[in-house]
């Protein structure tokens, strides 16, 4: 057993390191460009913004606290927003009770804290890519808190990025139709870690 984790472990660092435009098939909008740096923070405190920043750090192709950082406390994505630094913010929708609880807030806290975050994106003129890479991070009851975080970043956001499998109710077909924001979709995280390569510039 150890020995197959093992070797998932290694297979995902070798494909990390594989170009990107190898095997990063997707479909929907075509692919935008952003400079860098750019700021990668959760939107609901899941663990999916941690996870790209693994898979973004094993690609090579960007430098962590000089191309992009990671923020995902509430309070310090402001200051983080604030400072001007970052020419776009990448917004991973996924809301988990245990990172809520790691990080001592409420699903209203989050709601809250990101209403600061986009109102303030939208005084500093700084775009949000939104983006869903959790695939069981979805129900069809309205009033889960992911569902709720959807409603709340996708309709604001400049362009969504989403799993395949996170869509197969068209919701997020439905948010880009009537907003008018351009919908990506990719088959996997990894594949969006390796489509940074390409939106972002540095």
């Amino acid at each position: 057993m150890r020995k197959l984790a093992l070797s998932v472990v290694l297979l995902v660092m070798m494909l990390a390191l594989v170009p990107a435009q190898l095997f990063a098939e997707v479909t929907g909008a075509p692919i935008q460009q952003y400079d860098c740096p750019f700021l990668l923070t959760a939107a609901g405190q899941g663990p999916g913004s941690k996870q790209l920043r693994l898979l973004i750090n094993l690609s090579k192709a960007f430098v962590l606290g000089e191309d992009f950082y990671l923020e995902d406390e509430p309070l310090p994505r402001l200051d983080e927003i604030k400072s001007g630094k970052y020419k776009v913010v990448v917004a991973v929708i996924g809301t988990t009770d245990k990172g809520l609880g790691a990080s001592g807030i409420t699903i209203e806290d989050e709601i809250r804290n990101l209403e600061e975050v986009i109102a303030l994106c939208q005084e500093m003129d700084i775009p949000i890519i939104a983006v869903h890479i959790e695939q069981d991070k979805r129900s069809t009851i309205k009033t889960n808190g992911n569902e709720r975080i959807i409603d709340l970043v996708c309709p604001v956001s400049e362009w969504m990025i989403v799993l395949r499998a996170s869509n197969s109710d068209g919701r997020f077909d439905a948010i880009s139709e009537e907003y008018g924001i351009p919908l990506t979709i990719v088959d996997s995280a990894l594949e969006f870690s390796q489509l940074c390569q390409q939106i972002f510039v540095k």
